[in-house]
């Protein structure tokens, strides 16, 4: 394994967000993606990203044929961030930042603030069926970040940065409001940086698995929409890209070897399948032997040091708190078999996950379109 396998730096979504920066003066530390830069030296009045979460390269090859308008404008596979969750990914396209630098890691993290491991965006206790972790907005109180939309218009007035999607103020929830949203905003006079989201089709894979046919329509549909978008543009540059592919998976239950969790002095976060395990004084060796002999063939587990020290959630000026939210471990997926660590005998709900280290998940399209 290289020194840097999970780093974010190039080839992957920070580099293209880093190219939009950069193309419109604003500083960034990161390298550029030179695909992108190609393309944007032409200077298009409009930018456009469009972002469908879980579009991974697997999830576009499954279902679309190669003459496909996404599959005809394919220019390489990038890699997304580590983990390739929602969460990290979307905000680094959100900042401009590697997870590394922006703290939000993945789905739940452990919050001192609050003594809880706390989902991120809903704010709410982990496993507790939707109890508020508390009256303030946990992540965006400690993990506060300025967004590439604010440092875009405050380097070059004469840009309109937007974002589009089921949260944003220009909202749109579904597909043809997307597109409607993103093509009467480049109708507008002046310049403009405009970054769209839409949910699926990983919404429904993690329910239905990849193989479904309801993805293949979601694909279909995705597929039909830019094309026409992108039909009714001018002098825009359009890249469609996502935040992560996803696997379809097995689940072995984690609680059902208290070998494992008597080790452990709170729940697993981050995410399932990149886990961060704190373990109680004394009793580090005990876990890994017990860890090992129970998952040891489906996940690899890492030490914080060595989790730091190889750049894993990427690279720049680590956020203060990053290095609290990783653990004692790191505990990565290597396979399609994921741990479930609900405290429940019940069955996983999930037919797909993702935040593993599997090229599935990991490698998500670089699409354009120069309109």
């Amino acid at each position: 394994m290289e020194n840097r396998m999970f780093s974010s730096d190039t080839a992957s979504l920070l580099a293209l967000v880093s190219s939009v920066l950069r193309h419109y003066g604003v500083p960034t530390p990161h390298p550029t993606l030179p695909e992108a830069d190609r393309l944007l030296a032409v200077s298009p009045r409009n930018v456009v990203i469009l972002l469908f979460d879980g579009m991974g390269m697997n999830v576009l090859e499954k279902h679309l044929p190669d003459n496909a308008f996404l599959r005809r404008h394919l220019i390489t596979p990038i890699a997304s961030v580590f983990p390739p969750t929602t969460t990290a990914a979307t905000t680094t396209m959100e900042t401009g930042l590697s997870p590394a630098e922006h703290g939000w890691l993945g789905w739940s993290l452990y919050f001192r603030e609050v003594g809880e491991c706390v989902n991120l965006y809903p704010n709410t206790v982990t496993q507790s069926n939707g109890r508020k972790a508390a009256d303030y907005h946990i992540a965006r109180t400690v993990l506060p970040y300025r967004t590439v939309f604010d440092r875009i218009e405050e380097t070059a007035p004469d840009v309109t940065a937007r974002w589009v999607s089921p949260y944003s103020e220009y909202a749109a929830k579904t597909i043809p409001q997307l597109c409607d949203a993103v093509s009467a905003l480049c109708r507008e006079d002046g310049r403009h940086y405009i970054y769209g989201y839409h949910i699926q089709p990983d919404y429904d894979i993690h329910d239905l698995g990849t193989e479904h046919p309801k993805i293949a329509e979601h694909l279909r549909r995705i597929n039909d929409a830019v094309e026409a978008l992108c039909a009714s543009l001018s002098d825009t540059l359009v890249f469609v890209t996502a935040d992560h592919g996803l696997v379809d998976t097995a689940w072995r239950p984690l609680y059902a070897h208290p070998d494992v969790t008597e080790c452990l002095s709170r729940a697993p976060s981050i995410e399932t399948r990149a886990m961060s395990l704190f373990i109680k004084d004394g009793m580090h060796t005990q876990f890994v032997c017990a860890f090992t002999e129970h998952f040891g063939d489906i996940y690899t587990l890492y030490p914080r040091e060595a989790v730091l020290a190889r750049h894993f959630f990427g690279g720049g000026n680590i956020h203060p708190r990053t290095p609290d939210f990783i653990g004692d471990f790191l505990a990565v997926a290597s396979g399609n078999i994921s741990i479930d660590p609900a405290e429940t005998p019940d069955a996983h709900p999930f037919r797909a996950a993702h935040g593993g280290m599997t090229e599935e998940e990991r490698f998500v399209p670089l699409i354009t379109v120069s309109c």
